[in-house]
């Protein structure tokens, strides 16, 4: 690394940005690496110091709690934050020699401002040091998450959808074929391919001619599906609210040659108005994630229990708009990257009990991981998948 005091003070002003002001983890890494014009070697470094302190948070903390012999954490919430970074350094990054661990995080305490604490972050580390690693260093996740999952799920499955949520996703690349397959190292993207993970692929892959069909992708950025649509030769209308991830879609259909057939449109679905309707709607819906934890190690910490429930009645409320731009025969497919029920299962229940004219569309591909009910439940304990979701409805109007 170029500049390993740059590199911790980022991940250090990221994981502030997470634990105190809930933001998104990607977004403040790409801030203060940009910053702190950290090369991509340096920014990888940050990141895996932030996905360590996320994941173990818990643990790490308790640690940390009991060599500096207190009950409660440090203050103030920063220069615990750079104590936990300095931690998980000496158990997690077998690169960085110890030393380097104490002396980087000495530096920063002074760097924020809290140079009489910098002998207590020396002490603490360093008895963390002397006691050594335990053996039963393991990753947690919130109570009120696993809870949930073992309401939906049983316990014993909820224990393991934990432990698959804790670890490190491998990348995923699919190409205008539908060929889907693991990434190991680094890679380049060739210009008939892109990342998407297994699972976000598989509503797209359900669709078989689509020849002259014209599908609506809403909620579409940052593109994967619409590629997908269009390199099975659909006409597609994409929407997104966010203009910014609709400008990395444009440029993928840009660098896929696939522009040409996908018409692009930056509107609130909530707001905005068609002029007909579709063969095919799909509608990827704002959701908690938490099928996604293992690239998102962040979002125990930007989500609460209560932001639950204004997620399912934002769905419900796209569902029962959206529902009128379907073609009679046509297809309407709802799909959720959540682990919870409440946004699966249960929403799509509940909207067909208040709209007859929509039923489940038999569906024989990926019959292992359909429900008794015919829609599809992924876990991220399928064969290092994200966790998802999908219904696939027709209306058949009486």
């Amino acid at each position: 690394m170029s500049d390993g005091l740059n590199s911790r003070q980022c991940a250090l002003n990221a994981l502030i940005a997470v634990f105190d002001q809930q933001k998104p983890l990607d977004q403040s890494l790409d801030k203060f690496a940009k910053k702190y014009n950290l090369s991509p070697q340096d920014k990888s470094f940050s990141h895996a110091l932030c996905a360590f302190v996320l994941r173990y948070k818990p643990l790490l903390q308790k640690l940390i709690n009991t060599a500096a012999n207190r009950n409660k954490d440090i203050a103030p919430s920063n220069l615990n934050i750079l104590v936990l970074i300095g931690a998980a350094q000496i158990y997690f990054m077998e690169s960085v020699p110890d030393h380097a661990a104490v002396d980087t995080s000495v530096k920063l305490s002074k760097m924020i401002r809290c140079p009489k604490q910098s002998g207590m972050v020396n002490a603490v580390l360093r008895r963390l040091i002397r006691e050594g690693k335990p053996n039963d260093l393991k990753s947690s996740l919130p109570n009120w998450l696993v809870n949930t999952w073992a309401q939906d799920y049983g316990v014993d499955t909820a224990s393991q959808i934990e432990q698959a949520s804790l670890s490190e996703a491998k990348i995923g690349m699919i190409n205008k074929t539908g060929e889907w397959r693991i990434m190991d190292g680094d890679f380049n993207l060739g210009d008939d391919e892109w990342v998407q993970d297994y699972a976000s692929h598989i509503p797209v892959s359900l669709l078989d001619d689509l020849n002259g069909k014209h599908v609506l992708d809403l909620c579409a950025a940052p593109g994967g599906k619409t590629m997908q649509l269009a390199s099975k030769h659909a006409k597609v209308t994409s929407i997104d609210i966010s203009e910014k991830r609709l400008l990395r879609l444009k440029e993928n259909l840009k660098r896929t040659n696939l522009e040409a057939q996908v018409e692009v449109i930056c509107a609130d679905i909530l707001k905005w108005n068609p002029q007909q309707q579709y063969d095919i709607v799909l509608l990827d819906a704002p959701c908690s994630a938490t099928g996604t934890l293992r690239r998102h190690p962040d979002l125990p910490y930007i989500r609460k229990a209560s932001d639950i429930q204004s997620l399912i009645d934002l769905q419900a409320n796209l569902l029962s708009r959206v529902k009128d731009w379907v073609k009679d025969n046509g297809l309407l497919i709802y799909c959720t990257c959540s682990l919870q029920k409440d946004e699966g299962e249960k929403q799509i229940e509940s909207f067909l009990s208040q709209n007859k004219n929509f039923i489940r569309h038999s569906m024989k591909q990926h019959e292992n991981y359909q429900t008794p009910d015919g829609d599809i439940r992924l876990l991220p304990t399928n064969n290092d998948m994200d966790g998802f979701f999908i219904s696939c409805l027709s209306n058949k109007p009486e």
